[in-house]
């Protein structure tokens, strides 16, 4: 179905702008969902004297109705997949709102209301829409452009919590939520204009390939018309389903586990507390050329190579982070952390958009998004409970190494269908 040595980054002026959004939706989901966290929760925690590990429990609880949510949003995107447009809006707006009730109310009970509704609400804008936006613009080139894309996770770690620092230090706590609501109610109100689910309904073709306006229309008119065969029985009962849910997802969680407690392991090794969130940003300007690099590679060799890779590079850098007793080797760890980041968010939708194709993909995507989340949002508990039964992280990482292998088998079992997929 796809070809793998298209590397042409000719997406046009539509295309571009279009990769430039789903960008500032990723960019804003890690935001309000993870990257934020390290400010909110100390900022909420001194200046309403809530507990800090009960204020996160609902982060992970609202990441588990995420899972609901993304199955919910991709059945209603099959139907009618115009209707991808007003989940990316309607999601950001409820964001928006949320966000300022989260910093500005004095009672806890809201506060868990606006964190769990901002955590599944990125579902939306930060996982769905954008995903099944980018696979209708670029079918044949969807790794590539979401390299570009997903730089929105790694530029998210670099600036957002020094951005939302600095509003906060300027304009105290209620000023930097207000500040973050506006900034993500502009942002949903432009997407009004911005938004385009598909590439035909502004004239362009798929790609951005040379088509004529009666062959655009021709295209519209398919993809309108079309009803995917894949019912959520048939995908249940469909392996490859279940391969790239649980594989890329393991993956998916081996990320969310080092990404989470990086700061906590260098300061296992003697780094001071400041130094340890320095090196937050070095992972985020990695994580910058990481994201367009593993697109690059999936678009250069397959998906199901590239995500193997990906597998054998992690594993590799859970040994650096077993083994590390110096600078060098802390810094080269934390380096190759960042390369990882943006590429699992990149690695999900095309091996899904690779296997089922363009006009399957929202079908197929509505249950492997959400057994994707399911299990990334088990990381947290991963963690604690090894943590707890080991006595330190090491063990934690060790774990992580076999789920890495785990993993690369499921991956290594995905095959294409004997029409379409990956040749």
């Amino acid at each position: 179905m796809s070809n793998k040595k298209d590397m042409s980054n000719n997406f046009g002026k539509w295309g571009w702008s279009t990769i430039f959004m789903c960008l500032i939706g990723y960019l804003i989901s890690g935001g309000v969902s993870t990257d934020g966290l390290n400010i909110y929760v100390g900022a909420l925690t001194e200046l309403r004297g809530w507990d800090r590990a009960a204020m996160l429990s609902f982060s992970t609880y609202g990441g588990w109705i995420g899972v609901i949510l993304a199955f919910v949003f991709g059945t209603v995107i099959v139907e009618k997949v115009a209707r991808t447009k007003w989940i990316h809006i309607g999601t950001l707006l409820v964001t928006a709102a949320a966000m300022y009730f989260y910093g500005h109310t004095q009672h806890f009970a809201v506060y868990a209301v606006c964190v769990m509704v901002v955590s599944c609400m990125t579902a939306g804008f930060g996982l769905v829409s954008p995903n099944v936006i980018q696979t209708n613009w670029f079918p044949r080139r969807k790794a590539l452009a979401l390299g570009w894309s997903t730089i929105g996770f790694p530029l998210c770690s670099l600036i957002w919590p020094a951005v939302t620092n600095q509003l906060m230090l300027r304009f105290g706590v209620g000023g930097m939520f207000s500040g973050i609501a506006l900034f993500i109610l502009a942002y949903g109100l432009v997407c009004i204009v911005w938004c385009r689910p598909t590439p035909e309904e502004v004239g362009c073709a798929p790609d951005n390939d040379p088509m004529n306006a009666e062959e655009i229309r021709r295209s519209q008119l398919e993809m309108q018309q079309y009803k995917s065969p894949w019912t959520i029985q048939a995908l249940v009962k469909e392996k490859r389903t279940w391969l790239i849910g649980v594989g890329l997802g393991l993956m998916w969680m081996v990320t969310v586990a080092i990404v989470s407690q990086l700061v906590s392991r260098l300061l296992e090794i003697g780094y001071e507390r400041t130094s340890a969130v320095g090196m937050l940003s070095v992972m985020g300007a990695f994580g910058i050329v990481g994201s367009w690099l593993w697109g690059w590679i999936d678009q250069k060799i397959g998906t199901k190579k590239a995500s193997l890779l990906y597998c054998g590079w992690y594993a590799f850098t859970l040994v650096l982070l077993i083994l590390m007793n110096s600078p060098a080797v802390a810094f080269a760890a934390v380096g190759m952390v960042g390369v990882s980041v943006g590429g699992i968010c990149n690695l999900i939708p095309s091996m899904t958009g690779t296997i089922f194709g363009r006009k399957d993909f929202a079908a197929a995507n509505r249950l492997i998004s959400a057994i994707t989340k399911g299990i990334c949002a088990c990381a947290y508990i991963y963690v604690a409970q090894s943590v707890k039964l080991t006595g330190g992280l090491t063990g934690a990482y060790i774990g992580l190494i076999f789920i890495c292998a785990v993993a690369a088998v499921l991956i290594g079992l995905i095959k294409p269908f004997e029409k379409g997929g990956e040749k």
